[in-house]
């Protein structure tokens, strides 16, 4: 059963950030290119030539893989397409249009596991997108929840063991004043 209130409408947005020690980063002018090339987004520190990218084909449609960020196998690490989207995100979320938003977290896990294991490992995911985007917002208070529903809630006619499975929705709506 989920216990996310579905009155927060989805995040159609690209997102990135700063990778976790140990984790294999993207330099500053890649991930400046990447944010340029797959999303077409110059993020403000960026000055760069783009260049085209392609998306992986996953048969999720462009709102979904702009509203997640995904994860491998048992894995609460960034790579380097999580850190490009999280960077677009945090440009997105400093215009005019955006600045008034506030974001909710919910981490997801595939059932391969235990569900007390998946829950932990889907919280996991939901804090390491939270902790990059804290450390990129202008106002941290601004991430409002950050929950874990683990193999509770796949997306839907997608098959529970997808690794499609293995991510953290956002989630935006206006602040209250």
């Amino acid at each position: 059963m989920s216990v996310v209130n579905r009155s927060f409408p989805m995040l159609i947005l690209g997102l990135i950030l700063s990778p976790p020690s140990g984790a294999m980063a993207l330099d500053d002018t890649a991930l400046c290119a990447r944010a340029q090339e797959v999303y077409g987004v110059t993020p403000e520190r960026c000055v760069m030539p783009s260049a085209p990218a392609s998306k992986a084909t996953t048969g999720l449609s462009e709102e979904m893989l702009e509203s997640h960020i995904f994860f491998p196998q048992g894995g609460a690490d960034l790579n380097d397409d999580a850190q490009v989207q999280i960077a677009v995100l945090l440009t997105v979320l400093d215009t005019t249009v955006m600045q008034n938003a506030c974001l909710r977290l919910i981490g997801h896990s595939d059932s391969s596991g235990g569900d007390a294991a998946n829950k932990a490992l889907a919280r996991k995911r939901a804090d390491t997108v939270a902790n990059a985007l804290r450390s990129g917002l202008k106002d941290p208070t601004r991430l409002r929840d950050v929950l874990s529903e683990g193999e509770a809630a796949p997306l839907q006619g997608i098959p529970s063991t997808s690794p499609l499975n293995r991510r953290v929705e956002i989630q935006a709506k206006t602040c209250p004043p």
